[in-house]
């Protein structure tokens, strides 16, 4: 103990010096740059180099199998089949330069510092590596057709287009070697993991906190446990991949130590700096030990072969990470990687790891190193790698990466040599020849050539080098070539793309440490910086004292603390737990059988719901009948009596009806729901005529007609005789009642159905009361003839046919109880009987055709006046306005509309003094403002055709019921192609509204449509989805346009709104 604490006090006083700066630094108000965490603005000339998402630099040409996007290799050997005889050899040789497993993981801190460009882009762009069949690993059972997911890296969506843009892969980390890995790449990331506080990060007995802010790590399902686990649990560090495990943990807990130990140092050193002083400080020392770690100790060791001299800042230098560099080259530290991570303490005894086993393995903690870390000692992983050979330098890769690489939750163990090679196919890497070109090295000529010393110990081997690729030399996968020609060190090829990419990477950075023109060091804290080691980080941020590893911490020699017992090999550890893909389905067998049934009742709920909505909603109505039916009949004082049997309608058609007698004279036809059919009045009758039918051999129901004056027949179907039998003694003692007699007589049923004379054959018979009455007025027209009723005399059937209230209101096409109609209901029947006869009718029409005007003008002076005085007031004038604006049936004319044009119509003739008027001024009035009078009527939409216009009428009546002969003649084809083009006259407008949208709908999917099956190549969309893609998009952009018009439903009174505004605005214009 006493020789440790002068050399740890000698450390602290290095670090203090580190920190100490000159006088224009230690002034806070004196400004210098600061270097952004995105890498934006590194070089002034071209601000995006290095920059977060630029693009990967190709040094070598672009070979995809179309030149432009597609994978390369497609006429290559798989890659799990390259991966099985290239890769795979025996676990547990120790390395060759006595490399560290530590050198071997920090190998993954400057591939997270530098670069990350194998993750996936949106939309996902999945791919199948191919596994033979009975694969020890991925088919142990020989069922065949078994694949492995890879998924293609993000791109820049500006390439990949056309041969002369082929697809760039993105680098979503900064090229620059500017902490990183420390502090992330965006200034809101690295605020949620600083406290604020003296310059430090935030952190909890020396650990990171745990992601409760929810930062966007990587949160990737766990093999082992074949589940997501909360993000939540995971530490907070820069590197979104810094979980995946133990040893990535340890360093950036280490590194997390280091910049907070820096700021300690700092904050005793100054007291009067301000926190983002402070932080920034440390930031910059801690950016220039890793730039010095990498650059002059690991790679060094790691290649076994120097980077030439810093010769200063070179802003011409692009620093881009090269395709060759990112997912070939630097690759090559996998097979460094061993199998599991010993643990050791001060005393050069080798604990247990978590479980009970002699080590930490990969396989059974990837994605779950946190947890690990949770349980066991930075500093015990940390000697435990120092101490610990990795792997041999050959083209093997140990089983835990090679076999039980983590993978998604449906393939939960993959091949990580396998997806190295698939990797370069995806970023159209040439071929191992051209590659060796480009980057200034001779091609090999034979396969021999590539590495003769492992063939000749293994001829095998260049055998089945020579049988996989059918010997075609220029044909061979970068990274196989780049793996096989490596013999304790990286091989040739390899080892000039390293070179090549951290000599750029140093000299383009203007930020760099030994750059003394950027006025962040000086010549003196430039001297100290270069003899940072990663020995000293440990030391001085751990409790590992510094005799406890060894200073060259990326190489274990003879003599150095604490040699490891044994070479870890994978037959010695506990087993990886077996490939197998996630069942979604599995655990929910339950909730997917209720859910189904909740969804299969669904509609049965909605639709019993409405069903109870609708009986309630009737049960309310019947109930609010019956209470005005109590009310009633408490009025009338007498007894209802209620039968439920058949209507007859006609031949084809009967339906269920409820009869009810009274209480009034009257009887009343409901449907089941009570809602009134029709009402038979009895007030004009002393004696209604009944017959019933005659029963025979035939078991059809006894039918009842009840033939009341002036209405229809009303034919009942009952269930028996007795039921007939009973109806009739109620029908009786109800006519009693009213003092009214029943004329009974039998008929047979046969007779009753053909004379009763039905709705329909009482239209048939209004229709030729119509006929004949316009025939009579206006004659017929030339080839026409009078259409002659077969069963009777057809003048006696018209003279005896006459109308009521409610068929004159049809005719009209009004209601009933419009004013309009009862005043001309009233004018017409001139006898009062409450019906029009024929003469009356064919008076009133010949009186509108052919009459004077002082007639016309006197049935319409007769209309407005209601108490028959002999003059008429303002307000019978305004009532009967009134009801010509209520059959328009429009808003536009108010209540005090109506009464300002009385009162102009009054004034402009001179009669604005008076409150009645006489005929003559009805007639003065009238002759003033006959044209606007008549325009009134003739907006009247209500009716089909104004019945005061004759020559309207004329038309309509003459061509609607008077058919001309030759029609009768006509081909079906013919009368059916009138009717279309009828049908298209009437509703073009509707059609051609109609025809546009159609148009606009399919022109946007046919768009879409087009675009991403033949426009869009490039995406690679339709090569994964098909021509689903395609379809998908296309309805998209369809059902898009279509929701934007629901709008416009939405919108309807605005646009009436707007509609009477412009109105209003034209008239005052």
């Amino acid at each position: 103990m006493a020789e440790i604490v002068p050399v740890r006090r000698l450390l602290l006083t290095l670090a203090i010096s580190l920190i100490t700066i000159k006088s224009g630094f230690s002034d806070p108000e004196v400004y210098y740059e600061k270097q952004r965490y995105d890498g934006w603005f590194n070089n002034r000339a071209y601000p995006d180099w290095g920059s977060v998402s630029s693009r990967l630099t190709r040094k070598t040409p672009a070979s995809y199998a179309d030149g432009v996007y597609m994978m390369a290799g497609a006429d290559r050997p798989g890659a799990r089949t390259l991966s099985k005889i290239f890769m795979r050899g025996q676990d547990g040789l120790p390395s060759l330069a006595n490399r560290t497993a530590l050198l071997a993981f920090f190998g993954q801190v400057v591939t997270g510092e530098i670069v990350m460009a194998s993750e996936s882009g949106c939309p996902i762009e999945h791919h199948r590596i191919p596994v033979d069949k009975c694969d020890h690993m991925y088919d142990p059972d020989c069922e065949g057709a078994k694949y492995m997911p890879f998924l293609r890296a993000a791109y820049d969506r500006t390439t990949g287009q056309s041969p002369n843009s082929p697809r760039e892969q993105i680098n979503q980390m900064t090229s620059w070697i500017d902490g990183s890995f420390v502090y992330s790449t965006s200034e809101a990331w690295v605020n949620a993991m600083r406290s604020f506080q003296n310059g430090s990060m935030s952190s909890e007995g020396g650990m990171p906190l745990r992601n409760t802010k929810r930062v966007p790590l990587f949160n990737n399902p766990v093999p082992h446990y074949m589940r997501m686990l909360s993000p939540e649990r995971l530490f907070l560090l820069g590197d979104p991949r810094t979980n995946q495990n133990p040893a990535l943990v340890t360093f950036g807990i280490v590194l997390l130590r280091w910049h907070n130990e820096l700021a300690r140092r700092a904050h005793r050193q100054h007291p009067d700096w301000s926190d983002e002083q402070l932080f920034q400080r440390a930031r910059r020392i801690v950016i220039a030990s890793l730039q010095n770690i990498i650059l002059y100790e690991y790679v060094p060791a790691f290649l076994g072969v120097p980077l030439p001299p810093y010769e200063g800042y070179r802003p011409e230098v692009a620093p881009g990470v090269t395709h060759e560099f990112a997912v070939a080259a630097f690759r090559f530290g996998h097979t460094l990687v061993p199998p599991a991570i010993l643990l050791r303490d001060k005393h050069c005894r080798y604990g247990k790891a978590p479980g009970g086993h002699d080590a930490i393995r990969l396989c059974q903690t990837w994605w779950d190193g946190n947890d690990v870390m949770s349980q066991v000692p930075v500093e015990e992983v940390l000697m435990g790698m120092a101490s610990q050979l990795s792997e041999r330098e050959d083209a093997l890769l140990c089983s835990d990466v090679r076999d039980n690489l983590f993978g998604p939750m449906e393939f939960s163990r993959r091949d990580l040599g396998a997806l190295n090679i698939m990797r370069g196919r995806d970023n159209g890497l040439p071929d191992y020849n051209t590659a060796r070109e480009y980057f200034g090295l001779p091609k090999v000529k034979t396969f021999n050539e590539i590495n003769p010393e492992l063939f000749e110990n293994n001829p095998d081997l260049l055998q089945n080098f020579i049988q996989i690729y059918n010997g075609e030399l220029d044909n061979i996968d970068v990274y196989i070539g780049g793996m096989l020609e490596s013999t304790g060190h990286p091989g040739e090829l390899f080892r000039a793309i390293i070179i090549d990419q951290f000599t750029r990477i140093r000299d383009a950075d203007r930020f760099w440490f030994e750059n003394d023109k950027n006025g962040i060091f000086t010549p003196e804290e430039i001297a100290e910086l270069r003899k940072i080691t990663l020995w000293d980080i440990i030391v001085n941020s751990t409790d590992i004292g510094p005799n406890d590893i060894q200073r060259d911490v990326f190489h274990w020699q003879a003599g150095d603390p604490c040699p490891q017992p044994y070479q870890l090999n994978a037959s010695k550890l506990p087993p990886c737990k077996y490939l197998k893909g996630y069942d979604y389905f599995e655990g929910n067998e339950f909730a997917y059988i209720y859910t189904c049934l909740i969804l299969a009742f669904v509609p049965i709920l909605c639709a019993g719901a409405a069903y109870g909505v609708v009986k309630l909603q009737n049960s309310r109505r019947r109930r609010l009948k019956i209470q005005q039916e109590h009310l009633k009949n408490a009025q009338y004082k007498g007894s209802v009596d209620k039968m439920v049997c058949r209507e007859w309608v006609h031949a084809s058609h009967k339906r269920l009806v409820k009869l009810r007698l009274g209480p009034e004279p009257s009887l009343h036809v409901t449907d089941r729901k009570g809602d009134k059919l029709r009402t038979v009045p009895l007030e004009h009758t002393d004696q209604l005529t009944v017959l019933e039918s005659q029963e025979g051999r035939h078991n059809k129901r006894p039918l009842v007609l009840i033939r009341a004056p002036r209405e229809h027949d009303l034919v009942l179907e009952v269930d028996s005789v007795a039921s007939r039998r009973k109806f009739l003694v109620k029908l009786d003692t109800f006519l009693a009642q009213h003092k009214k007699a029943l004329n009974l007589s039998q008929s047979p049923r046969e007779h009753i159905l053909a004379t009763a004379e039905t709705r329909e054959r009482r239209q048939r018979k209004l229709e030729h009361f119509f006929r004949e009455a316009y025939a009579i007025t206006f004659g017929l027209a030339p080839g026409e003839k009078r259409r002659r009723n077969e069963d009777a005399d057809p003048e006696s059937i018209v003279m005896r046919t006459s109308l009521s209230k409610s068929e004159f209101a049809s005719a009209l096409g009004m209601k009933a109880d419009a004013v309009f109609v009862k005043k001309m209901f009233n004018i017409v029947d001139k006898d009062g009987d409450g019906r029009i006869s024929f003469q009356e009718f064919l008076d009133t029409v010949v009186l509108f055709s052919r009459g004077a005007t002082d007639d016309k003008l006197r049935i319409i002076f007769d209309m407005c006046d209601n108490d028959r005085n002999g003059v008429i007031d303002k307000g019978e004038l305004s009532e009967m306005l009134r009801s010509l604006v209520e059959i328009a049936r429009t808003t536009s004319l108010r209540d005090e509309h109506v009464t300002e044009l009385i009162d102009g119509m009054f004034s402009d003739a001179g009669l604005q003094h008076k409150d009645h008027l006489t005929y003559s001024d009805f007639k003065l009035m009238m002759k003033e403002y006959k044209g606007e009078f008549v325009a009134i009527g003739l907006d009247c939409k209500g009716a089909k055709q104004n019945f005061l216009d004759t020559s309207t009428n004329v038309a309509r009546m003459t061509s609607f019921h008077i058919e001309p002969s030759m029609e009768q003649s006509r081909h079906w084809l013919l009368l059916k192609w009138d009717y279309l083009t009828t049908f298209l006259e009437e509703n073009r407008q509707n059609i051609f509204y109609l025809f546009i949208f159609y148009v606009v709908t399919i022109g946007l999917f046919v768009e879409r449509f087009a675009h991403y099956s033949f426009m869009s190549e490039h995406l690679d969309l339709r090569h994964i989805m098909g021509v689903g893609i395609a379809i998908t998009r296309g309805s998209a952009a369809s059902l898009s346009f279509c929701y934007s018009l629901l709008l416009l439903t939405m919108s309807r009174n605005l646009l009436t709104k707007l509609k009477v505004s412009f109105r209003n605005v034209r008239k005052v214009s």
